[in-house]
C-alpha cells in the first residue's frame, strides 16, 4: 500500500477506537449513552423573569443575567440535577430546562429563591401579627416558617449571608435538635462580625435568623455563646444552625441556595411547563421507530441498486451513525426530538453523498478506466460537489445553533455532527472499503457500444 493508504487506514482506525471508547463503557455498565432532553425524557421548564432591571443600561443589565445564570448553574450543580439547560433570553429574561424533574415547585424554590440571608434582633412574638406593635415604622413583622409565630424585628439585619462561607445539611442526634437542620459557617470577616452582634446582645435577646423574610428559627443568646464570643472569632464561627422542622429534601435545598449565593436581583416565574414521562416515552417510541424504519430501508435499498458499492455505502452509514452518538456524548449534548429528525436527515446525507460518488465512479469506468483508476478518479471529481453541498449545510447548521432557541439548537447540533461525519465515511471510509478490501474490482464495465 502506498503512504496515502496507511494515512486513511490509520484514520479510520482511530475512528473505530474512538467510538468503541465512548459507546462501550456506559453499555457494560449499563448507564445512558445519551443523555434525552425535556422532550423526551419528561420533566421541568420554568421561563424567569428578573425584576427591577429598569434603572439599569444594557451592560449592567446583561451582568445581572449573567450573574443569575452563573448561580442557577451553581444550584443545580452543588443539587445534583444532571443535564439541566440554562440560558439567557433577551435582556431580562432566563430559561431552565430540567429534564427528569417531577415535581415543578421544588424546581421553582431551587432556581428562583433569593436567598437573602439575614440575622435580626427580635423585639417580640406572637401568634398573630395583630398583636404586635411597631413602634417605629422601620421595624418589620415577619411570619415563622411554618406560620405558627409572627415575630416584630428590628429594621435593620445585624448581619446578612454575604459573610457565609459555606451551609451544610445534618442531621439532628438529640431531643433538642431532631430531624434535618442546616449548619453555618461563617468566614472570617463574618465571624468577627458575629462576636460583634453577640457581643451586643444580651443573654436571653432572640436572634431571628431569616431567609427571604420568613423567619426560620429565633434562638435565644446562652451564656455559653457569650463566652465562646469573648474567646474570640474561631469559637463563633460554625455554631449557628437554621432549624425550623424541615424535611430532608428542604434543607438540603435550602443549603445548596445558600451557598450558591443571594441572587442579585429578584425574580418571577412567568412560564411553567411540566412534560410528563408517558409523553416523553412516548416521543422515544416513535422517533426511535422512524429512525429504525428508515434505516432498515435504505440498508436494503443500497446493496439492492448498487450491489457491492451499496455493501460499502451501508457500511458507511453505520459507522456515521456510531461516530455521531459518540461525538454527541463527548460533547454532553443532549437529544431533542428534533434532534432525533436531524439524525433521519443525516442517514438521507450520508447515503446521498455515496451515490455522488459511486455514480462518477460509474462514469469514469465506462469510459474504459481500470477498476483502481475509476476509484481515484471518481473521487476526486466528485469532490467539489461533496465539499459545497455539505459546506453550506453546516453554516446552515451553525447560524441555527447560534440563533435558535433550545429545540432548533437540538437539531442544529445533531445536523452538524452528522454532515461532518458523513462527509468523513464518504471521503475517507469509502475510500478505503473500495481500494483496499478489492471490492472496488467488482464495478461491472460497461463501454458504450461504437457506431
Amino acid at each position: 500500500m502506498r503512504r496515502n493508504d496507511w494515512v486513511r487506514v490509520g484514520v479510520v482506525g482511530a475512528a473505530v477506537l474512538l467510538v468503541v471508547g465512548a459507546l462501550v463503557p456506559p453499555l457494560i455498565q449499563g448507564r445512558e449513552i445519551i443523555s434525552l432532553g425535556l422532550d423526551l425524557r419528561g420533566g421541568v421548564r420554568l421561563m424567569l423573569e428578573a425584576q427591577d432591571l429598569e434603572d439599569m443600561d444594557a451592560a449592567q443589565r446583561r451582568d445581572t443575567v449573567d450573574r443569575l445564570v452563573q448561580i442557577f448553574q451553581q444550584r443545580v450543580d452543588q443539587y445534583g440535577l444532571a443535564n439541566v439547560e440554562l440560558r439567557p433570553v433577551g435582556q431580562d429574561r432566563v430559561e431552565v430546562r430540567i429534564p427528569g424533574a417531577e415535581d415543578p415547585q421544588e424546581a421553582q424554590r431551587l432556581i428562583g429563591q433569593t436567598a437573602l440571608l439575614e440575622f435580626r434582633k427580635v423585639l417580640d412574638s406572637a401568634t398573630s401579627p395583630d398583636d404586635l406593635f411597631r413602634a417605629d415604622p422601620t421595624q418589620e413583622i415577619m411570619r415563622s416558617h411554618d406560620d405558627t409565630r409572627y415575630y416584630l424585628l428590628e429594621g435593620q439585619p445585624m448581619l446578612t449571608g454575604e459573610v457565609l462561607d459555606h451551609a451544610e445539611m445534618r442531621i439532628g442526634g438529640d431531643l433538642r435538635q431532631p430531624g434535618p437542620y442546616i449548619q453555618l459557617r461563617f468566614n472570617r470577616m463574618g465571624a468577627e462580625r458575629f462576636v460583634e452582634v453577640v457581643q451586643r446582645l444580651q443573654v436571653g435577646d432572640q436572634l431571628a435568623v431569616i431567609l427571604d423574610n420568613v423567619v426560620y428559627s429565633a434562638p435565644a443568646i446562652q451564656e455559653s455563646i457569650k463566652q465562646a464570643a469573648q474567646r474570640g472569632w474561631r469559637e463563633v464561627q460554625d455554631t449557628t444552625t437554621i432549624t425550623g422542622r424541615f424535611t430532608t429534601d428542604e434543607a438540603r435545598l435550602l443549603a445548596v441556595v445558600l451557598r450558591s449565593g443571594a441572587l442579585p436581583t429578584e425574580v418571577r416565574v412567568i412560564e411553567e411547563q411540566t412534560v410528563g414521562p408517558t409523553l416523553g416515552a412516548d416521543s422515544i417510541r416513535r422517533g426511535t421507530m422512524a429512525i429504525i424504519i428508515s434505516f432498515v430501508l435504505i440498508l436494503l435499498y443500497m446493496p439492492f441498486y448498487y450491489r457491492w458499492m451499496g455493501a460499502v455505502a451501508d457500511a458507511a452509514l453505520v459507522l456515521n451513525m456510531l461516530i455521531l452518538l459518540s461525538a454527541l456524548r463527548a460533547f454532553g449534548a443532549t437529544l431533542t426530538l428534533p434532534g432525533i429528525a436531524g439524525i433521519i436527515l443525516t442517514i438521507g446525507m450520508t447515503v446521498d453523498a455515496n451515490v455522488i460518488i459511486f455514480e462518477r465512479i460509474k462514469e469514469e469506468r465506462r469510459t474504459g478506466k481500470s477498476a483502481r483508476a475509476a476509484v481515484v478518479s471518481g473521487f476526486t471529481k466528485s469532490m467539489s460537489a461533496l465539499m459545497d453541498a455539505n459546506i453550506t449545510t453546516l453554516i446552515t447548521a451553525m447560524v441555527l445553533f447560534t440563533l435558535g432557541t433550545g429545540p432548533v439548537e437540538g437539531f442544529a447540533i445533531t445536523l452538524g455532527l452528522g454532515v461532518a461525519g458523513s462527509l468523513f465515511c464518504a471521503l475517507v471510509v469509502s475510500r478505503v472499503l473500495l481500494e483496499l478490501t478489492g471490492i472496488g474490482e467488482r464495478i461491472p464495465v460497461r463501454v458504450p457500444s461504437s457506431t
